[in-house]
């Protein structure tokens, strides 16, 4: 499914202080280019054990990878003063089998955030997490 990078919304956020990444089609060009291994490893390690607010409904599959499809159902939050950067865990394949280069905004993002869990992570995220506590407390007890 396919989300602009760094738009306002993506599959499981939406919101001015959403940034989407790597949520890549196979119908939309998207920017090539190489990534520090630094940055990689970091963000390897971000997808281990993910916080995450909402479950996935399932796998999304890589669209370029037809005869050997890769799936993934997991995404990683990567939260700054004034953003969350969401991105699907499939951003590792794209950027190592297929060339994505993802915004010069995420990849400062990634090197930057605490361990996923930690407490200073956890402080990070708080805005994030009081979004997402309020928008299950409005769609359980909608109005009438």
């Amino acid at each position: 499914m396919y989300y602009q990078d760094l738009g306002e919304e993506c599959m499981v956020g939406v919101g001015p202080w959403v940034r989407a990444v790597g949520w890549l089609d196979i119908a939309y060009p998207y920017t090539q280019g190489s990534v520090e291994p630094a940055f990689l490893e970091a963000l390897q390690q971000h997808l281990k054990r993910p916080w995450t607010p909402v479950a996935s409904a399932g796998p999304h599959f890589c669209q370029f990878c037809p005869e050997k499809p890769r799936g993934g159902a997991a995404n990683v939050w990567i939260p700054t003063e004034r953003h969350v950067f969401i991105a699907p865990e499939l951003i590792v394949h794209y950027i190592t089998d297929h060339g994505y280069r993802p915004p010069e905004a995420f990849i400062e993002a990634v090197l930057a955030c605490p361990a996923q869990r930690s407490p200073e992570y956890m402080e990070l995220i708080r805005p994030t997490q009081q979004r997402y506590e309020e928008m299950s407390r409005v769609s359980r007890h909608p109005r009438r």
